[in-house]
């Protein structure tokens, strides 16, 4: 028989949410309510006050039942909080193809994506912050075709010298490096070309993209 685990708030004494664990392994989790519990009370209770439980009682679940309604009640102004409802509402008229492609105009992205990818060697780092495990830093790039880019980037450690990457990052205007490329993702490009070659040695044809 599969046990049944709860999230339960030792602050308000409240549970909420739900996982399975069967004989032979894990079983069911539900995602959106264990979300929807754990963001509400870790925002309200503090993450500390969180804890999982078990049932282990008889009246388990008739206990939940009103715990969940209760639930409800305190957080119908949180979830949904999204424009979905309103959407169904607007356009309940609508055949359900009609509404999928009705839903996919009001949802798409109209401004472009001035994401800018370089490919090139590191020529120079200078640090400008560090800090909690990152380290901000400003470096130079000259790019496949020979052109020199300054980049500013805030990761865990600093990229190697001399090494080849795929950077990611959008051109930004700093208050004292001028422009610079803002970097989303740095990949030393050695690693690219690995996996590549793994892909092509499996027989795994997937292009790689950004």
């Amino acid at each position: 028989m599969p046990t049944y685990y709860y999230f339960t708030c030792l602050k308000c004494r409240t549970r909420g949410g739900v996982f399975g664990e069967q004989a032979w392994g894990w079983g069911n989790f539900d995602m959106i309510e264990s979300f929807k519990y754990l963001a509400h009370h870790i925002r309200t209770c503090g993450e500390d006050s969180i804890r999982v439980i078990s049932e282990d009682v008889d009246d388990y679940v008739d206990q939940l039942h009103g715990e969940y309604n209760t639930f409800l009640e305190q957080t119908k102004h949180i979830f949904p909080h999204s424009k979905d409802w309103e959407f169904l509402d607007r356009w309940k008229t609508l055949k359900v193809e009609e509404m999928k492609l009705k839903w996919v105009e009001e949802n798409r992205i109209m401004h472009p994506d001035d994401r800018m990818k370089i490919c090139g060697v590191l020529d120079s780092v200078d640090i400008l912050k560090e800090g909690a495990g990152r380290v901000s830093f400003s470096a130079s790039v000259t790019d496949d075709d020979g052109k020199v880019w300054k980049i500013v980037a805030n990761m865990g450690e600093l990229p190697i010298l001399k090494q080849a990457y795929i950077i990611i990052g959008v051109m930004q205007e700093h208050s004292t490096l001028g422009e610079v490329i803002e970097v989303y993702k740095m990949i030393p490009r050695v690693a690219v070309q690995e996996e590549r070659g793994n892909d092509h040695d499996s027989g795994d044809n997937r292009a790689i993209t950004n």
